[in-house]
């Protein structure tokens, strides 16, 4: 493989670099820009563009090209060109039988040949990539989402994270559960129960009387009868009876009448603010519907029988069936209802129904477990702020190089130098400086970084002071370029002043040797370039060639340049350094960042073709584990004088 993207046949045997044809469609996606690179014959030219026809061809507007010279060595038999297609993201088999494939790219074209004994392997990939539904949208990977997997993780993460939500709910519920336990009246209530016997329909002696009759269904006679004890004439006559002064129908408002289950029994129910209110009122409902049915029922007797005992005394010779009719109601009129009566008196009863504490309590417990669950999730859909490590992962196509627990008793927006961290944190920054570093090494050259972030406040001055210290205490020599005109802190962080800073060289008013200074602390290997301006009048220096003199003089003089910026999304001062720069490292902060304005800062390094070379996460959760091998063994006891030094150089 010549270069990416690019295969040929070497000599004149027809030779497949092998490598899965899937691999290479990835390769391509992952191309920002067009290639350079020797094509078969040992022509240097940029890919697809300008190349020559026995060698390559310039893709146009996706149409099919003309076969290729057979000529070339590499290429025997009928040879045709597979497809050139925009986006690089497709790839096609027709079934060609070709003896060698090239792929050539720029940013929107790709060519592709191929040899027809790998055919397979082209449409393999092809279904797999429509089913992957794999688009090349223009846009740079690395700011391309992921796909998210929400499982078990997600959630549990999610309410970890939002502990204090779910618990404020819970406790809020228990209190108002509490406040209702400690005001509200007790309720008490008491139970009386009534037997219904229905009157046959086949005795005529009660055929006329307002009697209870027997039907088919006996849960609707019982039905019936309930609906008869819970009448406003029965209130009225026991509102008479305990010779109360509430309404009848208050009094109704408090007593219930409900069949039991599928028998002939009524539960007249009643509630009151005492055990005896409600015994009372439970007992005088259900006399009281005896009396007033009992009533009803001598009424209708009285009605009837006047008249039968005048026909039974002017009959010559009356009838059985008369006499016994007469007597049978006669009966009835000096006894109650018999086909309702009370069967079980109300009893009193200690315990309240309303409130019940252990009820509330637990009722209250899931009420606010759920209302804080619910909550809490409707908060991280809404919350703009960066919350855990995943949101980035999830977002960018970027490595994390550095995870910075959170500093207790940090004061915001001020910076901190390696005097003022504590070990774990020193440590952190220490494996971000060795990340930094094996990738220096891996070119040999001085690498010029530079530190942003989207918002104020993130910590950006403070890893860019600390990396600086950290690469020079490992033997470096680093220039740190304080860049943040508006805001300038690396001089507080570290304790440095200087008359000649950053806008001095660029005004040409001192040289760089003479603008930079040093610090007891760090030594001589991290020299610093102060603001020396504040405000935004010089903000637009950076757009200057001397910038570009500013940076090119940096790099001679060290290994490794650190440029602390200002937000690039807040104010756009330091972009012009960031396109000259080899790196930027974006510094965010659980709990601070934003996610909108970290997209916003995504945007602007994608439209200037910037690519992060990855993340810095501040504000991690502290761990003790390991906490004993941060410190050497003068901060174990052997020398305190030994250990404050240790700490205050962070090395």
């Amino acid at each position: 493989m010549l270069a990416d993207g690019v295969f040929q046949c070497d000599g004149e045997a027809p030779r497949l670099i092998v490598e899965p044809l899937c691999t290479l469609a990835q390769r391509l996606q992952d191309l920002d820009d067009a290639q350079s690179v020797r094509l078969p014959g040992g022509l240097a030219q940029p890919l697809g563009i300008g190349a020559d026809a026995s060698h390559g061809a310039t893709c146009q507007d996706a149409n099919p090209l003309d076969s290729l010279d057979s000529s070339h060595p590499c290429i025997r038999g009928d040879n045709r060109l597979l497809r050139c297609v925009r986006g690089s993201g497709l790839l096609a088999s027709i079934g060609l039988r070709l003896h060698m494939f090239t792929v050539t790219h720029t940013p929107g074209c790709a060519i592709i040949r191929t040899d027809a004994g790998h055919a397979g392997l082209v449409e393999a990939c092809h279904n797999r990539r429509l089913m992957s539904g794999t688009q090349d949208t223009g846009v740079p990977r690395w700011v391309q989402p992921s796909e998210e997997q929400v499982g078990l993780r997600h959630y549990i993460e999610v309410l970890s994270e939002r502990k204090w939500t779910i618990f404020l709910a819970l406790l809020l519920a228990v209190a108002a559960a509490v406040v209702y336990l400690a005001t509200a009246s007790k309720v008490y209530e008491a139970e009386a129960e009534m037997l219904v016997t229905p009157a046959s329909n086949d005795d005529p002696a009660l055929a006329s009387l307002p009697l209870i009759r027997e039907s088919s269904d006996p849960t609707r006679d019982v039905e019936t009868a309930s609906r008869l004890i819970t009448t406003i004439d029965v209130a009225e006559r026991v509102r008479d009876d305990l010779a109360v002064e509430t309404n009848a129908t208050d009094l109704l408002g408090d007593v219930t009448a409900v069949p039991v289950a599928e028998s002939n029994i009524i539960a007249v129910a009643a509630e009151g603010d005492s055990p005896k209110e409600a015994q009372e009122l439970a007992n005088a409902f259900a006399d009281a519907a005896v009396e007033e049915r009992t009533t009803q029922l001598h009424d209708a007797i009285d009605v009837i029988l006047p008249d039968l005992r005048a026909r039974l005394t002017t009959t010559q010779a009356p009838t059985e069936e008369l006499t016994a009719q007469v007597t049978r109601l006669e009966t009835l009129a000096s006894a109650a209802d018999p086909t309702l009566r009370v069967e079980t008196q109300a009893a009193l009863q200690s315990t309240p129904i309303s409130p019940r504490p252990q009820l509330t309590i637990v009722a209250a417990v899931l009420a606010g477990l759920l209302l804080g669950i619910g909550a809490a999730f409707a908060l991280q859909t809404i919350d703009p702020r960066l919350r855990r490590e995943e949101q980035l992962r999830s977002r960018y196509r970027l490595p994390i190089l550095g995870r910075i627990p959170k500093e207790p008793g940090r004061r915001r927006a001020q910076p901190l130098g390696p005097q003022e961290l504590s070990m774990p944190t020193l440590e952190a920054y220490r494996t971000l400086r060795a990340t930094l570093d094996a990738a220096n090494a891996r070119t040999g050259d001085s690498t010029v970084l530079l530190i942003t972030g989207s918002s104020p406040s993130e910590g950006k001055t403070t890893t860019a002071v600390n990396i600086a210290c950290s690469l020079a205490l490992s033997g470096n020599r680093v220039i740190l370029i304080d860049a943040d005109l508006r805001r300038p802190a690396v001089g507080q962080a570290l304790g440095a002043t200087a008359k000649r800073g950053v806008v001095s060289v660029m005004l040409e008013n001192a040289s760089l040797e003479e603008a930079l200074v040093t610090t007891a602390a760090t030594g001589p290997d991290l020299q610093i370039l102060l603001a020396d301006h504040e405000g935004s009048g010089m903000s637009e220096l950076f757009s200057l060639p001397a910038a570009e003199r500013l940076i090119q003089d940096s790099k001679a003089l060290a290994d490794y340049v650190i440029i602390d910026s200002p937000p690039l999304t807040t104010v756009i001062d330091a972009l012009p350094l960031a396109r000259r720069a080899d790196g930027v490292l974006i510094v965010t902060r659980l709990g601070t960042t934003r996610l909108d304005r970290l997209h916003e800062l995504a945007e602007l390094l994608v439209a200037n073709d910037l690519r992060p070379v990855g993340l810095a996460v501040l504000g991690m959760a502290r761990t003790d584990a390991g906490g004993y091998y941060y410190l050497s063994g003068a901060e174990r006891g052997l020398g305190a004088t030994q250990g404050s030094r240790v700490a205050r150089t962070g090395s």
